[in-house]
Order: structure tokens, then sequence, then C-alpha cells
């Protein structure tokens, strides 16, 4: 009898469906639920290391201000993205253009790169720092501005992408109905479909904001070019601070701030989800009044036209000539690079990211079958809603918790790899999870019940009929994961300081001034991502057409 027949099979026992279902459970909770939020009880165990934080006025002003400027940050981003992305949604799926596809595609670009690369790249184009041969804007911007613009690229495309999910589910009909009955396409549009948008309005808000609050690499890759990381913080970026330079605090004052900074943070983006889900839940938007005169003027002539142009202009200006700028360094000589070192580095992220995202499905298909299966219940919305932790927390706080959580139980730094790639399931797997619940909740339950009927094992019914249909979710899922593991620097820091994973490696060029190996070093990593993108895309491609 083949493995597969044997599986199929055993899952013919409702305990072995139970064990499976346990042990996905049992693995969810303690690699990665508990291990989040576990620097919350060193606030309580560690006190006196936060109290003599709190008691030096200096340490304690930089703690509230890092903190301070890390949510204004966050806030003012999203309103940014909220503001730009509902135009853009509406372009990407309610018109029709040439040249569509390509800017569908170059709007998730961002997420492919590595957060190490964006920092860079994007001082290069505002600022063009010294050291940079290659002519930039040469703004004088502030690090605070900076940083805004720096973050607007990482969470712009999760905006979009959110509000266009909803818009596709939106019946254009009613705006059409509206409109022969006399409204113009202005008051349709506000008083029709925008009310609808408010489930992506807070999926969006919070995915926006949860990814500029836990944004590290980048950030402190930005702030080293500009020379002020030691002046100008958010949150995640101080605690990088503390890992790189021990000489500025006792070892006391670091660890006491490293748990102050995360467990703030911590429990103000908890407390943040689940206010602004209920605010948007009870917010109605003010549709009673109608302004025909002005509904026409807006829906007509050049307005409409203007905002698609400055929808598109900002775009290309803020997130796609920023992003792709550095490789203008192309055109510079090639330095000499110590390429074992690039590559052995490369080959560390891709082997914890794989193994990351192999680990992330195994035991996030379960998971996420029973939330889509039994959302009513209140177990599903239980899991459902503890699945957000770790996406919502800050990965440089998510890694200090994580290595504070794998100390205590004995794991030292013999065990740093290990840590990195536990560290890196913990915040991938909501991504995997995410895109299955809803691919799994499309499929109606009868196809896999029938299947049964007819003899089939639940595990045959699964591979047979389910799996399938979801196989898209779940590449889409795996390359999300996999590419936001491969960027990720915060968490990897706060875990360990001697695995040298990709973006590590870069960032530590840039400390030393190596602005064009760096750059070189990023423009290799892209090209590689690009090749293996594309082939998987493309064996896949194929495999879809075959089994069609």
């Amino acid at each position: 009898m083949s493995l597969l027949s044997r599986i199929d099979e055993l899952s013919g026992s409702s305990k072995v469906r139970r064990a499976w279902f346990a042990f996905a459970c049992a693995v969810f909770v303690i690699v990665i639920a508990v291990p989040s939020i576990f620097v919350v009880t060193h606030l309580f165990t560690d006190w006196d290391l936060v109290d003599l934080v709190l008691n030096n006025e200096g340490i304690r002003n930089t703690v509230v201000s890092a903190v301070a400027n890390s949510f204004s940050i966050a806030l003012i981003v999203t309103v940014i993205d909220i503001l730009v992305g509902l135009p853009m949604a509406w372009i990407m799926v309610r018109k029709n253009f040439k040249g569509k596809k390509w800017l569908d595609t170059l709007l998730d670009m961002p997420l492919a790169f590595p957060t190490a690369v964006i920092g860079i790249s994007v001082v290069m184009f505002w600022i063009s720092p010294e050291g940079i041969n290659i002519p930039g804007l040469g703004l004088s911007l502030s690090p605070y501005m900076l940083v805004i613009l720096l973050h607007i690229i990482f969470t712009y495309p999760y905006m979009v992408r959110s509000l266009s999910a909803i818009l596709e589910q939106i019946e254009p009909n009613y705006e059409t109905a509206a409109m022969t009955l006399g409204a113009s396409r202005w008051t349709a549009v506000r008083t029709i479909t925008i009310p609808l948008f408010r489930a992506g309005l807070a999926t969006g808000f919070i995915l926006c904001f949860a990814r500029s609050l836990s944004e590290t690499g980048g950030t402190y890759i930005a702030l080293t070019m500009m020379g002020v990381q030691t002046s100008f913080f958010t949150g995640p970026s101080f605690i990088s601070f503390l890992k790189s330079d021990e000489s500025w605090y006792t070892s006391d004052e670091m660890m006491g701030a490293q748990i102050l900074i995360s467990v703030i943070m911590i429990v103000l983006a908890l407390i943040l989800l689940v206010v602004v889900r209920k605010i948007i839940a009870k917010f109605r938007f003010p549709m009673n009044k109608v302004w025909p005169d002005l509904g026409r003027k807006v829906s007509r002539g050049a307005l409409p036209k203007a905002k698609d142009f400055l929808t598109i202009l900002f775009l290309i200006v803020v997130v796609l000539l920023p992003t792709f700028y550095i490789f203008l360094y192309l055109t510079q000589p090639i330095p000499t690079m110590d390429y074992g070192q690039l590559f052995g580095s490369i080959g560390t992220s891709f082997l914890v990211a794989g193994i990351a995202v192999a680990i992330d499905i195994i035991i996030g298909v379960p998971m996420a079958m029973y939330i889509a299966r039994h959302r009513e219940g209140k177990l599903g919305q239980l899991l459902d809603g503890l699945v957000n932790v770790p996406l919502i927390i800050p990965t440089t706080a998510l890694g200090f918790s994580l290595f504070l959580f794998w100390g205590s139980l004995g794991l030292d730094s013999s065990f740093d790899l290990l840590l990195v790639i536990l560290g890196h399931i913990s915040f991938t797997y909501p991504l995997v999870v995410r895109n299955l619940i809803g691919s799994i909740e499309e499929v109606d339950p009868a196809y896999e019940e029938v299947s049964m009927t007819l003899g089939a094992k639940p595990f045959q019914a699964f591979r047979k009929v389910l799996f399938p249909i979801i196989k898209s979710a779940v590449i889409a899922g795996g390359i999300l994961a996999f590419t936001r593991s491969l960027g990720e620097t915060g968490a990897t820091t706060s875990i360990s300081d001697t695995v040298n994973t990709v973006p590590i490696y870069i960032t530590h060029l840039v400390e030393d001034g190596l602005y064009t190996e760096a750059a070189m070093c990023s423009i290799v990593l892209i090209l590689i991502c690009f090749i293996i993108m594309f082939g998987l895309r493309a064996v896949t491609g194929r495999r879809s057409k075959r089994d069609a």
C-alpha cells in the first residue's frame, strides 16, 4: 500500500482527524501564539529592568518619542493610502485600458523587494546622500517625512488590493440604476458604493497600519544612510539600534528598553485592532444629503480625468520610481565584492524562508479549513482572531518576544538558526492562512460531501476535490510568505546576532558606508527572486493548462 493510500485510510477515522487538527492547533499555540506575546510577562518578572528605564529621563524620553513616531507615521501613511488607494482600486476594477495587466503586476512589485533594498533605493531617489554618485532629486527632507514616503511604498499595495477585492464583489448595476434615474456618477458612487466599502477599509486599515508599525529593515537603513540613526527613532528602529550598538546604554537599560517598547507596541496594536474594527463597523457615512449640481460638476469634464491622472502620477512618482531607482547603480563601475559571503547569506535566507513556508502550509491548511467551515462557532471565531495577532505585532517586538520565550526554554545561541526559522514561521503563518480561508469559503462543502458519499475518504476528497480548487491560493500564500520572509530584517536581528540572512548582510554594508556594494547585492537578490518567481509561475501555469 502506498503512502497516500495509507493516509487516505487513516483519514477515515474521526479520531485521526481530530488528532491532526489538535496537532495543528497545538503547534499554532506553542510555536506562534504564545511566543508572540510572551514579552508581556517580562513586564512583571523583570520590572526592575523596566523601572531602570522609567527612572532614566534620557532613555525614557527616547522610548516615548520612538513609539509616538511609529504610531503617528503609521496613521498618516494609512490615511494617505486610503485617499490614493481608493481611486486606484476603482481604476483597476472598473476601467479597461491598454497596459492594465502590466500596471496590475507593477502594483505588487514593492511586496517582492526586500525592505532593506527599498530603504536604499528610496534614500537614493529622494535625497542622494554623500557616497552615492547617481544624482537623485536631492530634496531636503526631514527623517520623519522620508520615513512616511518609505512606508507608503510598503503599505500602498495592501490598501489597493483590499479595496479592489471588495469592489469586485459590488455589482456596478446598482450605480447604473441610480444614474438612469437621474443621479450623477459621483452621487451614485457616494451614496451606494462607498458605504459598502466598510469591510475593505477595515482590512486595508489594519494591514497598512500594522505593516507600517512593524517596518524595521528599510527604516533603519534609510536613517543610517541619512546619518540620523542615533537621533531619530521609530519603535522598531530603536530596538535595532540597541541590538547593533550596545555602547550607548548598559545591558540592563538596553534589555529594559526593549521590553518596554515591545510591550507598549504590542498592547497598543492589539487595542487598536479592536477599536478600529468596532469604529468601522458602527460608522455610518453621511449620505442622506444629495447635491445634484455639485455631483454633476465633479462627474463630468476635466475633474474625473484629473483625478485619474493624479492617481497614476502618485503611483509612478511616490511608489514605483523610488522602488526601482536602485537599478541605476548598474550604470556605475562594479565594485569588488565578497561573492562568497553574499551567496552564503542568500542561501541562508532561502533556507529559512523555504522551511518556514513549508511548515506554514502543512499546519496552516487544517487550521484554515476549520476556521472557514466553523466560522460561526466559538472556537472558530477565537482561532480566527488569534491568527491575526502575529500579523499586527511589530516584527521587531515579535522577534524579541520569541527570543525571550525560547531562551526561557533553554534554546540558547547554539540554536540561532532554528530560532530564526521559528520566528519567520510566526509572522508568515497568518499570510498563508488568510489566503486559504478566503479561498476555502468560496468552495461549496457539498463538493467534498458528494465525493465522500461516493466512497472517497476525507483526505482523498481533499486532495482530489478541494486542493485543485484552492491550489492557486496555496501558491499565492506561499509566494507572499516567502517574499515576506526573504525581506525581513527586524525580527531576525531581534532573535539572533549571528544568523546572516541577506537583508542583514545588506544592512551591515550600509552601516559600513559601502552603499555601492549594498546596492549591487540588492540587485543580485532581486534578479534571483525574479527568476525563481517567473519559473514558478511558468511551471504552475503549464500544469494548470495540462490539468484543464
